[in-house]
């Protein structure tokens, strides 16, 4: 590669590269990118992108009240640029199932896909996961969490980036998830067989919490012992404030029972326990630096625990070959009926794996996750009790993320909805469905976004049958499907503006979540959802205002109005001072704020 002649640039672009590698980490993930513009970053040369509806595959719920579910199709970093102005810190869970760079074909860059050979393999995966995670990271909100699936080709590299863009202290863990059987060779020339995948689990901020299992409390199962005294004065000895009796071996006897409420629990004075209550810490700082010459040493402390024994008996270990001391309790006091525990960082999902190719009734053999994965990922997300979720997938592929949302919906009436970003890649078809003469549309027809993921959404949404014959129930819902388009930019500044503006209604009706038109004036329209109305004002000319105010006055809603205008700078406090009960906002200056920071146009 040709190295940059610095001498020929200017003081402003030298500038530029000085402070570029100033604000860098002397340490972390460091890649050579490759000299050549990405796919995506040519689609958008001087130009802009924004939403535009395909009304013609919108599916409608019969119930207004219910969210509205979106699926985008389009490079998803244009449509993760849109998402930054329309949801920014408002998706509480996002999972994305990224290309793994594996040499089956399944990542393209800059429109090839890349092979074992490919010098730059790395730093173009890299190069490509950067800039999407970064726009991505933005859409959570404080107490939203991120899931990653991916396997060991990239795995490090992820780690490292993940911990760079969310920071470390916001990794939460990662798990190891089992997705074939051991003898299910896919490759025989390999010398070692591949049965585990991973999935990273990142949060936003320490706000979030991830669930924990519950598990039944009230068993009794394990209190079977008893403790016996066999004198009457032991010796005592004072440990802090406390006076402790001492029982030396023959002067007590623990026996073990049928277990019952009356009887006491064993537990091991090791790892965590060590520090983790109250027990744990006098035993570590009093008992255990005297249990080298007290092997099997009973100790009777007073006012510690949370039973109602009054005491707690702790005994040193029974010869030099064991390392930990135990203490015995007696069930607490304030045992609530569960508990929780934490989940363990290895899933089997073996069966459900290999099993996923019924669900759907979609046909998809490159990575298709099954609905029990997506299932158990949105119960350790916290989308069981948060039932009006937003759940972001940018690399829908099958539309698993999707069908698990409105299952989940369907099975305890919640109100989450989803929003699905896919390219509508080919798969290297285009040729032969070109010698079949299809027009631009039919070959079109055949993506991915057109041919799998929206056939799966409305099928599931619909009912269908599967291969085998077998009838499946729809499980509702409704679905609005976009395509992201460019509005060039020109010479003319105020031009683009006006031009982006005509062209950014979907992006508001996402925005704010209103998308039913019920009224078209000269330079506006009005759009309703429920009790929330939302207004367009498309031209500097504001001869048309006064009517749009007469209109918005004579709805008893939370009402907002995107306004043209070229000059954002006191133009609410001259126009719109007796507009009461109405939010006003300018466009298009909010939408190129938020671009000028992805774009740096």
């Amino acid at each position: 590669m040709a190295e940059k002649d610095y001498s020929k640039l200017d003081k402003a672009e030298l500038i530029k590269i000085v402070e570029k590698l100033e604000s860098r980490k002397k340490y972390g993930l460091i890649w050579d990118e490759e000299k050549v513009k990405e796919q995506f970053e040519k689609d958008a040369e001087n130009a802009l992108p924004v939403l535009k509806e395909i009304k013609s595959k919108e599916i409608v719920d019969n119930d207004p009240s219910k969210p509205v579910n979106f699926l985008i199709e389009g490079d998803n970093y244009h449509a993760l640029s849109v998402l930054n102005f329309t949801h920014q810190g408002k998706i509480d869970l996002i999972y994305i199932d990224p290309p793994y760079n594996t040499e089956n074909k399944d990542f393209k860059y800059n429109d090839s896909y890349i092979d074992k050979q490919d010098v730059y393999r790395h730093s173009k995966w890299l190069s490509f996961m950067n800039k999407r995670l970064r726009l991505a990271s933005n859409l959570l909100k404080e107490n939203g969490a991120i899931f990653i699936s991916i396997n060991e080709e990239e795995f490090a590299h992820l780690k490292i980036l993940c911990d760079e863009i969310f920071g470390d202290a916001n990794y939460m863990v990662n798990f190891t998830v089992k997705v074939r059987h051991e003898d299910r060779i896919l490759k025989g020339d390999k010398d070692f067989h591949e049965v585990v995948e991973y999935l990273l689990l990142y949060r936003k901020s320490s706000e979030f919490k991830p669930l924990k299992r519950k598990r039944d409390n009230t068993s009794n199962e394990e209190y079977v012992y008893e403790v016996r005294e066999l004198i009457s004065k032991p010796k005592e000895v004072k440990f802090g404030n406390k006076i402790v009796q001492v029982f030396k071996p023959g002067q007590y006897e623990i026996t073990k029972k049928e277990s019952s409420e009356n009887l006491l629990k064993k537990i091991n004075i090791r790892g965590s326990i060590k520090e983790g209550n109250s027990s744990g810490r006098f035993y570590m700082r009093y008992i255990e630096p005297l249990a080298k010459d007290q092997n099997a040493y009973l100790y009777k402390a007073p006012d510690i625990g949370g039973d109602d024994r009054g005491c707690r008996y702790f005994v040193t270990p029974e010869s030099d070959k064991q390392i930990n001391g135990s203490y015995f309790q007696g069930i607490p006091v304030d045992r609530l009926d569960v508990k929780e525990v934490p989940y363990p960082n290895y899933m089997d999902f073996e069966e459900e794996f290999n099993s996923v190719g019924y669900e759907g009734g979609i046909e998809f053999r490159n990575g298709k996750k099954p609905l029990a994965f997506l299932q158990k990922i949105f119960e350790i997300g916290n989308l069981v009790d948060n039932k009006d979720a937003t759940i972001l997938d940018f690399f829908a592929g099958s539309g698993t993320t999707g069908h698990a949302v409105l299952k989940m919906n369907k099975e305890d009436a919640g109100r989450r909805s989803f929003i699905l970003c896919t390219n509508n890649e080919l798969n290297g078809k285009e040729r032969e469905l070109r010698d079949k003469g299809l027009s631009e549309n039919e070959i079109q027809a055949h993506g991915i976004c057109q041919y799998i993921t929206y056939p799966r959404i409305q099928k599931v949404i619909e009912g269908y049958k599967n291969p085998k014959g077998e009838a499946t129930d729809g499980l509702g819902g409704s679905l609005k499907y976009f395509k992201t388009k460019f509005v060039k930019k020109y010479n003319n500044g105020d031009d683009f503006k006006s031009r982006i503006t005509n062209e950014c209604t979907e992006m508001l009706c996402l925005r704010e979540g209103v998308f039913e038109e019920v009224k078209k004036g000269v330079n506006y329209r009005i759009f309703k959802h429920n009790e929330k109305v939302m207004a367009v004002y498309y031209s500097l000319e504001r001869a048309s205002l006064p009517i749009l105010m007469k209109e918005l006055a004579d709805m008893a809603s939370e009402k907002i109005l995107y306004c043209f205008t070229l000059d954002q700078g006191g133009f609410e406090n001259k126009e719109f001072k007796s507009w009461d009960g109405v939010t006003v906002e300018p466009i298009p200056q909010k939408i190129l704020e938020v671009y000028k920071q992805i774009y740096e146009y």
